[in-house]
């Protein structure tokens, strides 16, 4: 497997990662600021690591270009995940009840 097939791997696990995390602390708690947070916190290690691996590799033209692609994605995925926790604040969806 080549460079770019992990490249594109980790932006994309990032994207559910992030996304998946934060909608279900959203859904289960109903904290905006929470999941928020948490969301964030895990989309910061994700790709913080993936700079890191990707600076080592690469120099030059490459690492920057790299680098911005990551930066790119890192800023679009929190901005679609604030989108759907804002949604998900303003329908406010009933909890699933227990009493079966």
């Amino acid at each position: 497997m080549s460079y770019d097939f992990y490249y594109w791997f980790i932006m994309s696990s990032a994207f559910v990662v992030t996304n998946v995390i934060g909608v279900a602390i959203m859904y289960k708690t109903r904290r905006f600021l929470l999941s928020f947070l948490v969301s964030l916190f895990v989309n910061t290690a994700i790709f913080v690591a993936a700079g890191v691996w990707w600076a080592g590799l690469f120099e030059g033209f490459s690492r920057m270009f790299g680098l911005f692609g990551y930066g790119i994605a890192y800023v679009n995925i929190e901005v679609l995940l604030v989108f759907a926790l804002f949604i998900m604040k303003k329908k406010q969806v009933p909890r699933p009840s227990n009493n079966l």
